[in-house]
């Protein structure tokens, strides 16, 4: 019985190696999403400790160093979520990429397993055959 090869082998094995790529791209995004999260809940909590730190007999020019302190951690919480929202932008988009991914690998998975169904079919119709040979050839022989 001949081997069975599938003729898409490495087109399937290329499918698999981008969908592995972009699982670990995907990977890396949820990194950096939680990275950033950590970051901005520091600052939020920054911004919360200088709200709590706030003593009665303060002078205008610390008052207003910490107003300016408080107004750059705002502004770096504003751009930590606006990285976040750039970051679940760039989520989507690979989530989707790795299911277009992964869609691809199972019909090339499909097409392999049903080629190979008809490859063992058409070895079993040709053992067969063989097999009826060898019986007409005894037949005949016995006749004789």
């Amino acid at each position: 019985m001949a081997k069975f090869i599938f003729r898409l082998d490495s087109v399937k094995r290329v499918k698999e190696n981008y969908e592995k790529k972009a699982k670990r791209e995907l990977a890396a995004i949820n990194n950096f999403i939680n990275d950033h999260q950590k970051i901005r809940e520091q600052l939020i909590d920054e911004v919360n400790s200088l709200r709590n730190n706030i003593k009665p007999r303060m002078t205008a020019s610390e008052l207003k160093f910490l107003g300016g302190y408080k107004n750059s951690l705002s502004m770096k919480i504003k751009n930590e979520e606006a990285e976040l929202n750039r970051l679940e932008q760039e989520k989507k988009r690979k989530v989707s990429e790795v299911m277009q991914r992964a869609k691809e690998k199972k019909i090339l998975n499909q097409l392999e397993e049903h080629q190979k169904a008809e490859f063992i079919k058409e070895e079993n119709k040709a053992e067969l055959k063989q097999f009826d040979e060898i019986a007409i050839q005894n037949f005949s022989r016995d006749k004789k």
